[in-house]
C-alpha cells in the first residue's frame, strides 16, 4: 500500500506532464527514487491514465467547435484520423515492449532523451513556417506524425513532444499542434489502460485501495483537464522555449546525479 501523500502527488505530476512536451513517464519514473518511494504499481498507473482520458474527453465536448466544421460538419480530426495516427505506435510498442521495459527505462536513456529532443524541438520550433491550422490535416499528415509518434516509445521522448515535433515540421502552428498531440494521445493512452488492466489482480482490490483510485482518477482528470485548457490558450504567447529549457536542466540534473 502507497501512501496518500504520494497519490495525490504523482496523480497532479501526470496531469500536468501527460499532455507537455516533458514526459510523463519520464517524471513517473524518477520522482519515485528521488523520494525513495515504493512503485505506485498498475492499479495506479490504469488510474491516472483514465483521468487522462476523462480531461481529454471533457475538453473535446466542451470545445467540439474547434474540431468540426460549421458550413460541411466535418470533424477535422475524425476517429478514422486518429486510429491512423496511432496504429504505428501501437505496433511497435506491441513488437518492442519487451525490448523497452528490459533495456531502456533507466535514468541514463532519460537523461539523454530528455535534452535531445528538447534541443530538437528548439531548433524546429525556431524555423518553423506555421503556415497549417487544424483544419488543414490530411491522412498522409496523420501518417508521418503517427509514425513520429513511435520515437516516443523511447522513454524521456515525451510523446507530446514527438508529436509536436511533426506538426511543426510539417507546417502547423503551435495552438493546432497541442491539439493534434492531446487528441492522438487518446488511442494510446487507452491502449495503455487495456494492456494493464489485463495484469490486474482483482482479489486485491480492498475499500481503502479502492477509494485511493478514486482519488486518483478524479486528481489525474482535474489537473489534466486544467493544464490542457490553458496550455492551448496560451501556448502561442510563451511558446515551447520555456518547457524546453527545463527539459535540458532537467535531463542534465538525472545525468549527474544518478548516472
Amino acid at each position: 500500500m502507497i501512501e496518500f501523500q504520494q497519490i495525490i502527488f504523482l496523480s497532479i505530476v501526470q496531469g500536468i506532464t501527460e499532455f507537455l512536451p516533458i514526459s510523463s513517464s519520464a517524471h513517473l519514473i524518477f520522482i519515485p527514487k528521488i523520494f525513495n518511494w515504493n512503485d505506485q504499481g498498475i492499479l495506479f498507473d490504469i488510474a491516472m491514465h483514465f483521468g487522462s482520458l476523462l480531461a481529454i474527453l471533457f475538453y473535446y465536448i466542451k470545445h467540439q467547435k474547434d474540431f468540426i466544421d460549421s458550413n460541411t460538419s466535418k470533424n477535422y480530426l475524425s476517429v478514422n484520423k486518429l486510429i491512423i495516427g496511432s496504429i504505428p505506435v501501437l505496433l511497435f510498442g506491441f513488437i518492442f515492449y519487451d525490448y523497452i521495459k528490459i533495456n531502456l527505462r533507466s535514468v541514463e536513456v532519460i537523461g539523454i532523451t530528455t535534452i535531445i529532443f528538447a534541443i530538437l524541438l528548439i531548433v524546429i520550433e525556431y524555423n518553423s513556417k506555421r503556415i497549417k491550422i487544424l483544419k488543414n490535416i490530411t491522412y498522409v499528415d496523420i501518417i508521418i506524425i503517427g509514425l513520429f509518434q513511435s520515437i516516443a516509445l523511447i522513454p524521456g521522448t515525451s510523446r507530446s513532444a514527438i508529436i509536436i515535433i511533426a506538426s511543426l515540421l510539417l507546417g502547423y502552428d503551435k495552438k493546432s499542434s497541442i491539439i493534434i498531440a492531446i487528441m492522438l494521445s487518446f488511442p494510446v493512452i487507452l491502449a495503455a489502460m487495456i494492456h494493464e488492466i489485463i495484469f490486474i489482480n482483482f482479489s486485491d482490490l480492498s475499500i481503502q485501495l479502492t477509494f485511493q483510485i478514486i482519488i486518483s482518477i478524479v486528481v489525474t482528470a482535474i489537473t489534466a483537464y486544467i493544464l490542457i485548457k490553458y496550455f492551448i490558450i496560451y501556448i502561442s504567447k510563451i511558446g515551447f522555449y520555456p518547457f524546453m529549457i527545463y527539459r535540458i536542466i532537467l535531463g542534465s540534473i538525472l545525468l549527474l546525479l544518478f548516472v
